[in-house]
């Protein structure tokens, strides 16, 4: 069939009658779940899934294509409003969304990210259009080696992220790629650093710690103590507004279309992901950008511009893979192949071909639902703008309850929860202490992309299978990470920091460096699965660690000396205050209560611990606790057991009783 005759076909079933309002439905579906911290489109996606079994193959490529573009910007608003990412793929969003909307300017930027997504999806869209029918012969050039390049590429933004210290962002960033490695070893398959747990031979997921390290960790600061006062809503800035939001992008066309391309292309990449797109679209930003660089991450408009336009030309990208050799190129092409696989629609020369107008419906589905997307926000913006002013620590509980259950979820493993409570902790200190936690993100989400492909390329090379400098797509990559290292200018200000902030740095600097020295001596008595790249990870977190230590202990020693004359509590400079150390033990005290009792009853537990301290000291009061929070229990017990049949491991109580 003609190519444009089968554009026309696609176009014209998605604007068909009653065909449209699928889209929509899925559209405001996927807004509603990708808003909610923690859920995402990917627990949607897996529902709907098996809701459709029986549809027409039209019908439910309009519905996913709709659930993949509906699911991107949703997720911005948490972040921008709540510095929490709805979604992994918004977490570079964080980094200026989140302290301009701090700042008073929350409807601009929203209705900047809105705007951004906009553009960013048609532009995505359009180069798909034009190198779909190039498709096969530009995919077939990116090996092992290309995608190794795109992995040190990624990392490379890290530098670009502003920070206080670069040596902190290097040694979070070695912290990063060594998480990743936990689990097994892609060589040999050998499972590394599981201290005999079968659970942890799964490795962390990528879910599980961004939940811990963003979510919990801004949970826990909003709680602070369970009991809090009503916080004062804060004003909006005098030129705060949509107009100005909107204008914002169309003000810096360059970056626009230069973001897009980038999400467009990283999104091609099979494996690769909208995460990366976001963050190396940022360092791109930070690195190109003209004038004061100092703003980033304090809320610079364009810092948020290029994420959002990056993220969601990456959907458009991330179907080229999909469609042509049936390979993810996101998180949420995962999804979409399994509907290809339960449909019977196979992916290659047969949709290319044979089914291209079903091919276009999917584009052209996934194109209107990001325009519907970005056109309800923008409408939207005043209303959504004033959930900031809302008592956040009022919806720390909801947000804890609905954030475990969706890990629950997604594989049905315990380890998830307990992954997420512990990163999140440490990531409430790294938040707390000025640590940088964006190169960790950056670091885990590459890591099994860097070492897998650094083991295919090294065995390519020593077989002869490769010449480096004789493919153009690899010889591109690697002009662009040194060009990427060559206009590195950020600057970075200087800021005196307190004998406190030192101390913390010392502390938290020798506990890095005791972690590593186990998991290095563990590595060197391991045997075959730990492979010198595990070893020399190891290797490079304790010295850097050591080094941020003995650099914050002489610099601690010349600033006050009087430190060292007096019987110094360390621990001080690393905990909060007595009075804000409530939600770090509510935290730690789930995890137990979870091994001991269950998720539900521990949920149960927790609740009711929750709204007594909250409610007022009267028996009424007291008992309307006591119901909320058993409540709050059996409907955990209720979506575990008979909504989702998660199936679970038995807790210590439950195990104890059966052997009675």
């Amino acid at each position: 069939m003609p190519y444009f005759e089968a554009l026309g076909l696609g176009i014209a079933g998605v604007f068909s009658w009653p065909g449209i309002l699928i889209p929509i439905a899925g559209t405001l579906l996927a807004m509603i779940t990708s808003f909610l911290p923690g859920v995402g489109s990917t627990s949607l996606a897996a529902l709907l899934l098996v809701l459709t079994v029986n549809w027409e193959r039209e019908s439910v490529l309009l519905l996913f294509g709709a659930v993949t573009g509906g699911a991107t910007f949703m997720g911005s608003i948490t972040a921008i409003l709540f510095n929490i990412p709805g979604g992994a793929s918004s977490t570079p969003t964080l980094l200026d969304g989140y302290p301009l909307g701090k700042s008073g300017y929350a409807r601009t930027a929203i209705a900047c990210a809105a705007t951004a997504s906009a553009v960013g999806s048609v532009i995505g869209v359009v180069l798909l259009l034009v190198v779909l029918p190039l498709v096969r012969p530009f995919l077939l050039e990116f090996g092992p080696l290309e995608r190794l390049l795109v992995g040190i590429w990624g990392l490379m933004t890290i530098i670009s992220v502003p920070t206080g210290s670069p040596m902190k962002a290097s040694l979070m960033a070695a912290l990063g790629l060594v998480v990743a490695m936990f689990g097994v070893d892609p060589a040999s398959g050998m499972t590394r650093w599981s201290f005999g747990s079968l659970s942890l031979s799964g490795g962390f997921g990528l879910v599980p710690v961004l939940v811990g390290v963003f979510t919990f960790a801004e949970l826990i600061n909003w709680m602070k103590t369970i009991r809090l006062e009503k916080g004062v809503p804060e004003k909006a800035a005098p030129d705060d507004s949509t107009r100005n939001g909107m204008l914002a992008v169309f003000r810096h066309p360059g970056l626009v279309l230069r973001s897009s391309l980038i999400g467009s292309l990283v999104g091609m990449i099979p494996g690769v992901g909208g995460t990366v797109a976001g963050f190396v679209a940022y360092g791109q930003s930070v690195q190109t950008a003209r004038g004061d660089r100092s703003k980033f991450g304090k809320g610079d408009i364009r810092g948020l511009i290029a994420p959002e336009a990056a993220v969601d030309a990456k959907d458009g990208g991330s179907l080229l893979p999909a469609l042509a050799f049936g390979l993810p190129g996101s998180e949420a092409g995962v999804m979409l192949l399994a509907v290809f696989a339960v449909h019977g629609i196979v992916p290659g020369i047969p949709m290319l071909e044979g089914q291209l107008p079903l091919t276009f419906l999917l584009i052209v589905a996934l194109l209107f639902s990001n325009l519907l997307t970005s056109v309800l926000g923008i409408a939207a913006t005043p209303w959504l703008a004033r959930l900031r002013s809302l008592p956040i620590d009022r919806l720390a509980l909801p947000c804890m309850v609905v954030s475990i259950l969706a890990l629950l979820q997604l594989e049905s493993r315990l380890l998830d929860v307990y992954t997420a409570i512990g990163f999140g902790l440490v990531g409430y200190f790294w938040r707390a202490h000025g640590w940088p936690r964006v190169p960790f993100v950056i670091a885990f989400v590459l890591g099994s992309l860097i070492e897998t492909n650094l083991i295919l390329t090294t065995q390519l090379l020593q077989f002869d299978r490769i010449v480096p400098h004789e493919r153009i797509a690899s010889v591109l990559l690697f002009v662009m990470i040194i060009g990427s290292i060559l206009w590195l200018r950020t600057k970075r200000s200087a800021t005196d920091r307190s004998p406190r902030q030192m101390s913390s740095d010392i502390v938290l600097g020798a506990m890095t460096t005791l972690a590593a020295g186990v998991l290095a001596l563990v590595a060197f008595t391991g045997g075959a699965a730990y492979t010198w790249y595990a070893k020399g990870l190891v290797l490079l977190s304790v010295v850097l660690g050591l080094v941020i230590s003995v650099w914050n202990l002489v610099a601690l020693y010349r600033a006050d000396i009087a430190v060292f004359r007096q019987p110094h509590r360390w621990s001080d400079n690393l905990l909060p205050e007595p009075a804000q150390r409530s939600p770090i033990a509510v935290m730690l005290l789930l995890a137990v209560a979870i091994w001991i009792v269950g998720v539900s009853l521990a949920i149960g537990l927790m609740a009711t611990v929750w709204f007594f301290y909250r409610s007022p000291p009267t028996l009424t009061g007291r008992l309307r606790a006591l119901a909320f929070g058993m409540l709050t229990g059996f409907g955990t017990f209720y979506f575990v057991n008979s909504f989702a049949s998660l199936v679970l491991p038995d807790s210590l109580l439950a195990t104890l009783l059966d052997g009675f």
